[in-house]
């Protein structure tokens, strides 16, 4: 048979094209796929990405992850079910979108504007970059289902979710409640825990120590807080009446701070008048220092807190029970009246106030000015701490008193717990780590967002009280005997309503969407109908994965689900990915300017290189995007696999040769290759078992190094020449090549396509194909280790002649090689290799070497002090004694000194005319000298290489014959005539002239520092 050789020229970026168009035009994905649909189901789930934004080397690296785990499985017989994409559809990124697009500020201007054509331009937008993510997965090599894709706008998922929450409602683990919950005034809604951890920043507030006049005997309780805003909302001071407190003097005032942290608060210039519990504090009335808003009867008073610890501050906390969770419990359990002054666009609401109308955030100065005004204020100072912002529009978030309803996510934390142990994470430290801690300490989720794009929450309630959820299109239809809606979405659900059961009165929707991570959390079973298609999700999936971030995103949302609804854990693997940053090291993002977008990264280096970036290190650690580390992974592995099968194909076929199976061979090169082919299949399985995609790409590069700079390179004579081994060279090379190919094919699948295809046009592809078994038998361990050993000789040789400034194709006069490994027979396949007319292996006592001892100063100086002069010139002698060479490392005695061991340091450096190099118990000396004979070969070898760069670059079949004609100096023409058969027969020239002058006729070239003209005919 004749092997297709690959044109000159053509580039690696250019297969992926060639080969994209060939999976396309034979419809090669669905053809696997019917191929396996009788194995053992490996289920996927797509993490839903939003189509209004375009894609970027993030999302590249998430969807080569996910696609190099399915082709392995693929490869090892399983059927993947759920191979489908995914869009999320819902939610604030839509809607502030949105918003910028018609240059809507708040949602009064999208209610005038009508909920229902913003909507319509929210449904449309999220579509928006569609066609460029599906370009992009078709580029990428990411093998996915678009057709099927679930898509979480859909009303058939909407249902889904509808039931879900029905169940949990029906429960009690869906309920409404009125408390402090994070706030975004930008986006006017709430957020839930999980969100609100995506979001904190280091950030320095003003920070602020404010009196508080005691009204029975006028002293001055001082608060502390990062919050000045909320000070006119002040109702409560709490205390933790089991702490010491003291009254100190500062000034002509008298302060009462906790006795622990005066010194810290005041610094210096107090005096301490008594200490005493807190319990005596507790029951106090106080004046509040802004004074502005009416507060009922039961306010400002002094009351214990259990929250109240002293880390920080003075001991006595601020209370605004509007403001804070733990101010809002306190107010509770003392049946305050809330008081409220701020918006819910986080601004100040009340004429009494002067600040009214100011965000409050930007209030914070003018308050800390009024204070001072009034000489109320200590102090003020900047303090830093983590604070949470929006983690999608990047604003402030306050803690505000509103409506909202939850799930009961803390009522499962032991079930979370226990579900998450039959998870395995990679890396394995998230799964006690970080998310193992999140959800150890698991909130209550707040669902329902006062927004307009989302799942419409589906619980209708009558002003009686009565509320029902309800579950489905059906149920909707039955219940309210009115016709379906356009859609399940605001504002059609908003127009239904229902008749109350308990009092006939009508029943409306609570007017809420909900958190669109419940939309993506419910993929398990809402992206197949469940349970209207009347099929159990398919639980746990096995297999998802995404970035990092998703521990506190989608992981976790699926987990909650899943535990709640069906009492399983979502999932049995999820591989997390860390981020890509730019070339300086630095995150990536829009503000930045600094994202490299997926097509980009596509266009600059090609699916398979940018595949092979992914994986040059673990993915859970981030990577800069360094062109020069793309390009030099991608000529490493892909480069040098190309040029292994380019050399296979134009020999063979100047053979004739065709692979009729692996042969047995004698030879110990092929021996070995095809052992270490064995050794690799075994660790590449392993580690893609683990996910460990980045260890199996490793491994797969040493051989594929191995191959070319090793096996070839001894090898190559083998099949340009006539020997009775032949056949089983190009047998164990071909068997290599096509191990190679599939066990690279997750990883780089265009590539491994192309060369696959070379090697086998009659089947389908590479990814239809077995993923290779190790052949136990062909494995023999002792020769990899034998040829381990001579490699690591030849390798030492390099290293010395690079020491040397000797050239490899140089030959040299002697090689010794000091080993208790080696034998001359195991040097046999290196032997030409090493270039050297003599190589021997050497006893201890024959290895040119000489021995001196160095001084370590440091521990000798302090024995020796004032000799120390002297004892240098002593060791300086001996050294040129030779008589250390005698000696053992046992310390010196000098001059009745003894000098201990650990004093001097017995070294060894080559004897004059060698160079040593040395690796664990094998030790190289490479003699320097040259003579002419030498140089002349040496100088016939260079010809050599430039005539065989020159018929390359002419595109001459290895067989064609040339005539050389070549002009040159006397040194280089010495060398010419002396091995002239040598250089004719490795450069197939049937004639070979050379002329001693330097015409310059044909290619120049510099050899040795002399010009050498090169005519090839």
């Amino acid at each position: 048979m004749a092997f297709e050789l690959i044109p000159q020229g053509k580039k690696i970026k250019d297969f992926a094209e060639e080969i994209g168009k060939y999976w396309d035009e034979v419809d090669v994905f669905q053809k696997i796929e019917k191929m396996r649909e009788n194995g053992e189901p490996f289920i996927f789930l797509e993490g839903p990405p939003t189509a209004n934004g375009r894609p970027h080397v993030g999302h590249a690296l998430t969807r080569t992850m996910k696609d190099t785990a399915l082709r392995y499985r693929t490869m090892m017989g399983y059927s993947i079910k759920r191979r489908d994409a995914g869009w999320d559809c819902h939610g604030l990124p839509v809607e502030l979108e949105a918003e910028k697009h018609f240059g809507f500020k708040n949602k009064s201007e999208i209610e005038d504007f009508g909920v229902d054509k913003f909507n319509e331009y929210c449904k449309e937008s999220v579509f928006r970059y569609i066609d460029e993510w599906h370009t992009m997965d078709s580029r990428l090599g990411f093998w996915i289902n678009h057709e099927n894709a679930y898509i979480t706008l859909r009303d058939d998922y909407i249902q889904s979710e509808w039931w879900a929450m029905k169940k949990m409602f029906s429960s009690g683990d869906l309920y409404k409640d009125f408390r402090i919950s994070p706030y975004c005034p930008r986006c006017e809604t709430t957020l839930s825990s999980h969100e609100l951890a995506q979001g904190y920043k280091d950030v320095k507030d003003t920070s602020v120590y404010v009196k508080f006049r005691l009204v029975q005997d006028g002293r001055y309780a001082i608060a502390w807080t990062t919050t000045p805003w909320t000070l006119p909302s002040n109702m409560l001071l709490a205390v933790n009446e089991n702490e010491k407190y003291a009254d100190v003097e500062y000034g002509k005032e008298v302060y009462v701070i906790a006795s622990s942290l005066v010194s810290k608060v005041l610094k210096d210039n107090y005096t301490i008048l008594k200490t005493y519990s807190g319990k005596e504090l507790v029951g106090l009335k106080y004046e509040r220092p802004i004074d502005f808003l009416q507060l009922p009867d039961n306010a400002c008073k002094i009351v214990h807190g259990d929250h109240v610890n002293l880390m920080e501050g003075t001991g006595i906390v601020h209370t605004a029970p509007a403001f804070g969770a733990d101010d809002f419990e306190l107010g509770k359990q003392q049946g305050l009246i809330l008081v409220n002054p701020v918006d819910l666009q986080g601004k100040f609401n009340d004429k009494s106030l002067p600040w009214n109308g100011k965000f409050v955030k930007d209030a914070d100065i003018d308050i800390i000015k009024y204070l001072k005004g009034k000489n109320l204020l200590v102090r003020s100072e900047k303090y830093e701490h983590s604070y949470p912002f929006c983690y999608r529009c990047d604003t402030p978030l306050l803690y505000y008193p509103i409506d909202a309803w939850f799930v009961r996510v803390s009522a499962y934390r032991k079930e979370l717990v226990e579900n998450n142990k039959k998870v395995n994470w990679i890396p394995s430290h998230l799964k006690e780590g970080r998310f193992g801690n999140f959800i150890e300490d698991a909130k209550d989720w707040n669902l329902s967002r006062n927004r307009y794009w989302g799942t419409p929450l589906p619980v209708w309630t009558c002003s009686c009280g009565h509320q029902e959820a309800i579950g489905s299109i059906q149920e909707l239809m039955e219940r309210s005997g009115m016709p379906r809606p356009k859609e399940l979405h605001r504002p059609y659900v908003d127009q239904i309503t229902m008749k109350c059961p308990d009092c006939g009165g009508k029943m409306e929707r609570e007017p809420f969407v909900i958190d669109t991570w419940f939309d993506s959390g419910s993929s398990t079973y809402a992206a197949t109908n469940y349970p209207f298609n009347e099929n159990m999700p398919q639980l746990p999936v096995s297999f998802i994965t995404e970035a990092i971030d998703q521990t506190r995103g989608w992981f976790y949302v699926l987990h909650v689900l899943s535990t709640i609804l069906f009492k399983i854990n979502a999932y049995s693997n999820v591989f997390c990915a860390e981020f890509i940053l730019d070339s300086e090291g630095k995150k990536m993002s829009k503000s930045r300017g600094n994202g490299v977008l997926a097509m980009k990264m596509m266009d600059d280096f090609g699916p398979d290189a940018s595949r092979l970036f992914f994986f040059t290190s673990a993915p859970w650690k981030p990577k800069p995007l360094i062109e020069k580390v793309v390009k030099e992974n991608e000529t490493k592995i892909l480069g040098t696999l190309v040029n292994i099968y380019s050399f296979f194909a134009s020999n063979a076929n100047l053979d004739n040769y065709g692979y009729s199976g692996l042969k047995q061979s004698s030879n110990i090169l092929d021996r070995w290759l095809t052992s270490r082919v064995n050794t690799t299949i075994q660790e590449c399985r392993k580690y893609m078992d683990l996910y460990e995609f980045h260890e199996a790409q490793r491994i797969i590069s040493n051989l594929i190094d191995e191959i070319s700079n090793f096996y070839l390179r001894l090898s190559r004579r083998r099949f340009w020449e006539s020997s009775n081994d032949k056949s089983e060279a190009y047998s164990t090379l071909f068997y290599a090549i096509d191990n190679v190919c599939r066990l690279l094919a997750p990883i780089a699948p265009f590539t491994s396509e192309y060369i696959y295809r070379k090697l086998h046009p009659d089947q389908l592809s590479v990814h239809g194909a077995l993923y290779p078994e190790a052949d136990i038998k062909l494995i023999d361990t002792k020769i990899e280790a034998k040829i381990g050993v001579s490699r690591l000789a030849l390798e030492l040789t390099r290293r010395a002649r690079q020491n040397a400034g000797i050239k490899g194709r140089q030959p040299v006069k002697e090689l010794l090689i000091l080993s208790e490994k080696l034998t001359e027979s195991d040097l046999d396949p290196v032997r030409e290799e090493m270039n050297a007319r003599s190589i021997r292996i050497i006893s201890q006592s024959e290895k040119p070497e000489k021995v001196f001892i160095k001084i370590i100063n440091s521990k000798a100086a302090p024995i020796l002090k004032s000799r120390f002069s002297e004892f240098e010139k002593f060791i300086r002698e001996l050294n040129e004694s030779g008589e250390v060479d005698k000696m053992t490392n046992a310390g010196i005695s000098f001059e009745g000194i003894e000098i201990p061991k650990d004093a001097v340091e017995f070294k060894a450096e080559a004897a004059e005319g060698y160079v040593m190099e040395s690796e664990g118990n094998l030790t190289v000396y490479l003699n320097t000298a040259i003579d002419q004979e030498l140089e002349l070969e040496g100088l016939s070898r260079e010809i050599i290489r430039r005539v065989q760069v020159m018929r390359k670059e002419k595109n001459l079949e290895y067989d064609a014959t040339i005539n050389l004609n070549i002009h040159a100096g006397s040194r280089i023409i010495k060398a010419i005539e002396k091995f002239r058969d040598k250089i004719m027969a490795e450069t197939l020239a049937s004639t070979l002239t050379a002329f001693e002058d330097t015409k310059e006729i044909g290619r120049l070239w510099e050899i040795d520092e002399e010009k050498v003209y090169i005519e090839v005919v």
